[in-house]
Parts: C-alpha cells; sequence; structure tokens
C-alpha cells in the first residue's frame, strides 16, 4: 500500500502544470471548498494558519481584476518579431471562470515564538514558507480533481495588490501572497524537462566537486528560460 500511495502521488505532481489557456466552462459545484479544503491542512509557522482564501467567481469582479492585472501586473508574452499580436482575450487566464487569491494575514505572527507584533526577517521567512505550503497545496488539488491551474504571481506587485484590495476591499492587515487561476485546459503544456535525480541529490560529507559550478548554473538558467518562454 505504501508503494501504491507513492506511485499516486509521484502522478499527481507530474501532473500538477501551469496551464496558461482556459476553457470559460463553469467549474462544478463545491470543487472550490474541496481546493480549499486541502489546502487549509497545509503546515504553518507555529500553526499560525495565517491565511484567508479569496475565491472570485462573479464576472464583474473578475474583469475588474483582469484590468488592473493587465495595467500593473501584465502577463509575459512571447511576441517574435512579424508574430501576429494575439487578440487580450483569446486563450489566456482571462477565460478561467474563477481566481483563488491567497492572502496573508499578517495579525498572525503573535502567534509566533516571542510574539512579534512587528514583521521582521524571521516573521517573514516563517510566513514565506508557510504560504508556500498552502498555495502548493491548492495546486495539488485542482490537479487531483483533473482541473487546471496557474500561478500568476504578479498580482502580488504593490500596485497591483492596491488596485486589487479596492476592488474586493479586504482589510491592509491582509497582503496578497499569490493569485491561483483555476479552470479547464484549453490546450496542454509543453511537456517538462527536469534536471536529473543524481545530479542533484548529495549525502552526507560532499564538497563544492559535488555541486553545479557558475558555468553550468549559467548555462542551465539560459536553457529553462527559453523553455519557460516558449510556454508564455
Amino acid at each position: 500500500m505504501p508503494q501504491q500511495e507513492y506511485d499516486h502521488l509521484l502522478d499527481l505532481v507530474k501532473t500538477r502544470r501551469t496551464f496558461r489557456k482556459f476553457k470559460p466552462d463553469p467549474l462544478p459545484e463545491g470543487c472550490i471548498e474541496k481546493i480549499i479544503e486541502i489546502a487549509r491542512w497545509a503546515p504553518s509557522g507555529f500553526h499560525t494558519q495565517p491565511w484567508e482564501f479569496l475565491a472570485v467567481k462573479k464576472k464583474e469582479v473578475k474583469d475588474a481584476i483582469v484590468k488592473a492585472l493587465d495595467r500593473h501586473a501584465p502577463p509575459i508574452t512571447n511576441i517574435k518579431a512579424g508574430d501576429k499580436i494575439p487578440a487580450a482575450s483569446q486563450g489566456s487566464f482571462r477565460d478561467a471562470p474563477v481566481f483563488i487569491i491567497l492572502l496573508t494575514d499578517w495579525r498572525a505572527k503573535i502567534g509566533l515564538p516571542g510574539h512579534p507584533t512587528e514583521k521582521n526577517p524571521l516573521v517573514t521567512s516563517i510566513y514565506c514558507s508557510s504560504m508556500a505550503s498552502a498555495f502548493l497545496y491548492l495546486h495539488l488539488a485542482a490537479a487531483s480533481l483533473g482541473l487546471a491551474s496557474q500561478w500568476y504571481s504578479a498580482a502580488s506587485r504593490p500596485e497591483a495588490e492596491q488596485e486589487i484590495r479596492n476592488i474586493i476591499g479586504f482589510p491592509e492587515s491582509l497582503s496578497i501572497y499569490d493569485m491561483m487561476v483555476l479552470g479547464y485546459p484549453a490546450a496542454p503544456p509543453n511537456p517538462k524537462e527536469l534536471r536529473s535525480l543524481a545530479e542533484m541529490i548529495h549525502y552526507d560529507d560532499c564538497g563544492p566537486q559535488d555541486f553545479r559550478t557558475d558555468e553550468q548554473v549559467l548555462a542551465y538558467a539560459q536553457k529553462t528560460w527559453d523553455w519557460c518562454m516558449s510556454e508564455h
């Protein structure tokens, strides 16, 4: 049974991909709650659970957020010389039926060691890890339901966040960690290539010779850049 569960988890994480083309089809009743039910079980620093989940379904609210993102945090486009610029509404995050915005409630920091009342590097580090865990759980839950998701990190840019705050009305004590676009895929993503397990796993006594050189890191960064741009 443990091997079967491991194989299922491995299949799930391989299935979880970032999609950028969505159908406008509505989602089944209850699936948003199912996804958030998984995410709320994520680990957090001192179990403070510093998150709130904001599900955006109303078209007028979603459209207002899209306009804010287009102004302050537009998606990356990979337009080559001579290419026709696609219409803004064709096959993009704008067509997805749901956005889930993950909010950080910084007031919860009072439950951390020392009961801090102000942000400091320790608070930021702990909550960065906590929120990342919840956000990953959101994506895995979506994949388990056969849904596509996109990580729209630019929603947390200060200008975009403030405009979204004005649209939604969430308080100043909360900030946007990230936004997940949710729906059905309109097109599959390109195959994903990873560094090999043998290349990135290290045991016990190891030294600089067991890790990549600066030149290798640079060369691989160019490779991943090219792959990422081909996805946009």
